[in-house]
């Protein structure tokens, strides 16, 4: 064999495919589009938890503040007829939240003045009656108003709130997102004196 022919130190090419360098910008792109189209789902996904979880929470703690009220009234039967009414306003913007009674133990404190004290405390799930103020006071029921009413011995404590829920057909409210939903929670107890 001549010089010419011997082994040079070079790699001979492969056999195969011609022109495969790699991924093309093309492909790169499409491959993040997918992936962003999937986290927008998940991100989807997470908010309707998060509404969910909050719906939730806001309803438990409205079946809370109907139950505690309740409670209250069950140990006042013979003033049951003084828990009655809307709190924390009357729907014409007057405070319908009553005054401190000053009568701290129960010994002290008539039936009637028991149960104004019990409303007194039980607002607190609604507006600020300990004058917290507006920066550290957050009410357990956001928007929230009760009213408690007789029909005889039976008495019954609704309690409504607003929250916001997603959808995408009703713009009454100005957004074809979001919308307001009125929701209300009934409790109803038989108390006899």
């Amino acid at each position: 064999m001549s010089a010419r022919n011997s082994f040079t130190g070079r790699a001979r090419p492969r056999p195969g495919p011609v022109g495969q360098g790699g991924f093309t910008l093309i492909e790169v792109m499409v491959s993040v589009l997918v992936l962003l189209v999937g986290i927008l789902g998940v991100v989807g996904m997470q908010m309707l938890s998060l509404q969910a979880n909050q719906g939730a929470y806001f309803r438990s703690q409205a079946i809370f503040a109907a139950a505690e009220i309740l409670d209250a009234m069950r140990a006042n039967p013979t003033a049951a007829a003084n828990y009655v009414g809307v709190y924390p306003d009357d729907g014409a913007g007057t405070s319908s939240v009553p005054a401190d009674q000053n009568c701290d133990d129960v010994d002290g404190c008539t039936p009637q003045e028991a149960a104004l004290q019990d409303l007194r405390e039980w607002n607190v799930h609604f507006v600020d009656v300990f004058g917290v103020g507006a920066a550290n006071f957050r009410p357990s029921i956001p928007n929230g108003r009760a009213q408690i009413t007789a029909n005889g011995d039976e008495y019954t404590v609704q309690v409504n709130w607003t929250e916001r829920q997603f959808d995408d057909d009703d713009a009454t409210d100005g957004s074809t997102t979001r919308s307001r939903v009125q929701q209300v929670v009934n409790l109803r107890s038989v108390l006899t004196p």
